[in-house]
């Protein structure tokens, strides 16, 4: 991965999880890392950091299909954003170094011709490849963050960095996984396992 790239991400996850009060911090069980494409572009994939809280938790049980939706669900978490990486508006350094990563890659394409004489079969292929950089990218800094106690010391404990999209696959469990301790992740990925 391009080192600025990399840096960049840690740069402004570390701004981020630094930026959260020792108040806040106390009730957070869960760190958000929502991994989605602006403009549904994939050569534009974002991270969007934020986290859950207790307190969010109890007033959205009423709200769940049961208690392991209310905690595990995006849907039903509190969806701040302390953060937006490689955002076209707010990052765009971010997404310039984004741009950079990709074309490094060897992956960045023009847009899809509009005849379809002149379709490039190659394009679907190619953003799976982008997505899956990405998501790996995802997976390394989360894993870092654990690693080098900045989760630790931000938050006051360990906890779950999920790794997730609005839908829930497991794809999402593994990665989840990877990124985190042993153990701390095991009630997310069970509810996205078992739901």
């Amino acid at each position: 991965m391009s080192r600025d790239f990399q840096d960049h991400l840690r740069t402004l996850a570390t701004r981020a999880l630094s930026s959260i009060s020792a108040d806040e911090a106390e009730d957070i069980y869960v760190i958000s890392f929502f991994i989605d494409n602006e403009r549904d572009d994939p050569r534009q994939p974002t991270l969007t950091i934020g986290y859950n809280s207790e307190a969010q938790f109890r007033r959205s049980v009423a709200n769940a299909a049961d208690k392991a939706e209310a905690r595990w669900n995006y849907a039903f978490w509190l969806q701040n954003e302390l953060t937006v990486i490689s955002d076209f508006a707010r990052d765009p350094d971010g997404a310039a170094a984004r741009h950079r990563w990709i074309s490094e890659l060897g992956l960045w394409y023009d847009d899809e011709p509009t005849r379809p004489e002149d379709s490039m079969p190659t394009v679907g292929p190619i953003a799976a490849l982008i997505e899956a950089n990405f998501n790996q990218a995802c997976v390394q800094l989360a894993h870092d963050l654990h690693s080098d106690g900045v989760i630790e010391s931000t938050i006051g404990k360990p906890v779950p960095v999920t790794l997730h999209e609005l839908e829930y696959y497991e794809g999402i469990a593994r990665r989840t996984e990877t990124a985190n301790p042993p153990g701390v992740t095991d009630d997310f990925t069970a509810w996205v396992r078992n739901g």
